[in-house]
């Protein structure tokens, strides 16, 4: 016997993922992590204005929703409080967004642009307000109005020697934090086998002494040494007993959020990753070895704008996969210990947390917010790397993948079009780095324009590096063409070797046998003009025959006189001049 399924009755609405008050909603992403409370409690209602942000925050952090990172949730939740906040100050008072109007849209709109040039807020807060059925269309119509970003960026990219500095930095805390963990996790499991960890001496906690292998399962087991006990340091601290004094004995397992920062900041630097990829890093997936033995890994990554192509899959070898190497035997210890706390997570990018008031697994280890609370700006202080100018530099993630754009001279997470467009050419940088091919292309340009345009001009036949004979009959007007005069028409490109050039006269604007000299001018300038006038009155027919003829020409001129002696000389060409030019253009010149 079949029973048919209840269905939901006739206005049914799904339960909004909040709390009994409606004001604390829990975002659950694709993946089954839950995300929040995110909390509107402390906010001003304004009637309804503020249930109804709520519901479109829950719609847009949905499963079909345009927020799909943490990241994006965050940013969501905090703009829609900053509005709330801002809607008395700025003299908007609704009781609905129902009556939100188009003047009172670009009065909140205006405000943040006076505060923030880019209009990242702006773009959030539209996405927020589409998703409240309650916006008028006319409203909805003045907040498609799209801001463009700015052409011009606050920080441009790093130099190539900077860049270099900072991953080294990077790449020196990763070693040193892989080095640490490997070692104590060695330790703790020679503790587990019942073998000597390989430390001598023990430090006094709860009424007793603790050795290395005691205090390591300890932290394996809750994340953390509680500061309340009763551990104290008569002779010696745990982190000193462990052989890392400088790092904090919670740290002995677990990388410390500052040694996952430059991890990060080496997958910024080898691949071009953006916050949205990073944050979503899961642990590589080993795919096999290389012809040279070494592993190719495989990450499987997530760019929640790119909509339907969001999920896309990278291949590392080589030094790039040795980075995801260490990287993972990192954290790997962190990421067992949250999974025996019965809290698994997947991700690369996890490290202590530096707050201990609390054991919850999830709050022991973070996978979320760990650029957030100013941590470029610690990492920087931290590592001082100088720039080219002996300041220390400010580390930045986003600086960092445009310069790596840039350096490497291809896309990075993006098409072609957009790196080219909106990364590299506008970047000082990317000319500086290709100079060797642009001077080279200008080598190779200078060298087709002698190569097409080689008529010489000269002021006297004595420059001319031919026989006296041949500079003779070039004073006397002997060797004169209908443009020029040629040199040795016996040896013309344009015929075979030994035979007498048979070409138009107006090849010899590309002959390197053919020369001009002042005696010409008269006849030249009334060729320019000539072909200026076919140019206006028979435009295909110039383009199709002449025009090369005519870029030729004004080569020849531009290295002999300026434009004023060109005009002068064609005020005194004879009439034998412009009848010889006619007829050359006529074709009745060719032999």
């Amino acid at each position: 016997m079949t029973t048919r399924a209840a269905l939901p009755q006739r206005g049914y609405q799904r339960r909004l993922p909040a709390d009994e008050s409606g004001l604390a909603v829990t975002v659950v992403d694709g993946t089954g992590r839950a995300h929040g409370p995110f909390s509107f409690a402390d906010l001003p209602a304004h009637g309804q204005v503020r249930a109804e942000l709520i519901r479109a925050f829950v719609a847009c952090s949905s499963p079909h929703g345009p927020w799909q990172s943490p990241a994006s949730v965050r940013s969501g939740h905090a703009l829609a409080r900053s509005f709330l906040k801002q809607l008395q100050p700025l003299g908007i008072d609704i009781e609905s967004l129902a009556n939100l109007t188009v003047e009172q849209w670009w009065a909140w709109r205006a405000s943040v642009e006076s505060r923030n040039r880019w209009p990242g807020q702006v773009s959030v807060m539209r996405t927020l307000l589409r998703h409240c059925p309650e916006v008028p269309a006319l409203t909805l119509r003045a907040m498609a109005h799209r801001t463009s970003k700015p052409r011009r960026r606050l920080r441009s990219s790093y130099s190539p020697n900077e860049f270099t500095r900072i991953r080294s930095a990077a790449l020196k805390d990763v070693r040193a934090a892989e080095a640490r963990v490997r070692r104590n996790t060695e330790r703790l499991q020679a503790h587990w086998a019942g073998e000597p960890s390989g430390v001598e001496g023990a430090v006094f906690m709860n009424g007793r002494n603790w050795d290395a292998g005691e205090l390591l399962e300890r932290l394996y087991r809750s994340g953390r040494l509680d500061p309340n006990s009763g551990y104290r340091k008569p002779a010696t601290s745990v982190s000193e007993l462990l052989g890392h004094p400088s790092v904090a004995p919670t740290n002995a397992l677990f990388p410390t959020k500052l040694e996952t920062f430059s991890l990060m900041v080496l997958l910024v630097c080898d691949r071009g990753y953006n916050l949205s990829t990073l944050t979503s890093l899961q642990v590589p997936e080993v795919a096999g070895q290389d012809h040279r033995g070494e592993a190719v890994l495989l990450t499987h990554l997530d760019k929640p704008r790119r909509r339907r192509l969001r999920h896309f899959t990278h291949s590392h070898t080589g030094p790039g996969a040795r980075t995801l190497e260490l990287g993972m035997s990192m954290t790997e210890t962190a990421r067992a210990a949250a999974r025996d706390m019965g809290h698994p997570s997947d991700q690369l990018l996890i490290a202590a947390s530096s707050h201990n008031a609390t054991t919850h697994p999830s709050r022991v280890f973070l996978v979320e917010g760990l650029t957030n609370g100013g941590t470029a700006t610690e990492w920087s202080s931290r590592h001082k790397v100088a720039g080219d100018n002996g300041e220390p530099l400010m580390v930045s993630l986003a600086r960092l993948r445009l310069t790596e754009q840039v350096v490497n001279r291809k896309a990075s997470q993006n098409s072609d079009a957009v790196s080219e467009d909106t990364y590299r050419s506008p970047e000082a940088l990317t000319a500086a780095l290709v100079a060797d091919v642009i001077l080279q292309g200008q080598a190779d340009a200078l060298t087709h324009a002698h190569d097409t345009m080689p008529m010489r001009w000269v002021d006297d036949a004595s420059q001319v590096e031919t026989s006296e004979e041949t500079r003779q009959a070039l004073r006397e007007h002997r060797l004169d063409t209908a443009t020029g005069a040629c040199l040795d028409h016996l040896h013309s490109p344009f015929a075979p070797a030994g035979t007498p050039c048979t070409a138009s006269f107006l090849n010899c604007l590309a002959c390197p046998n053919a020369v001009a000299t002042p005696a010409h001018l008269p006849r030249l300038a009334t060729l320019r003009s000539a072909l200026e006038n076919l140019a206006t009155a028979a435009p295909d027919r110039f383009a199709s025959m002449y025009a090369t003829h005519r870029d030729r020409l004004e080569d020849v001129l531009a290295q002999a006189v300026s434009p004023a002696e060109i005009t002068r000389a064609a005020a005194h060409a004879t009439d034998h001049d412009r009848d010889l030019i006619e007829r050359l253009l006529r074709r009745e010149l060719d032999g």
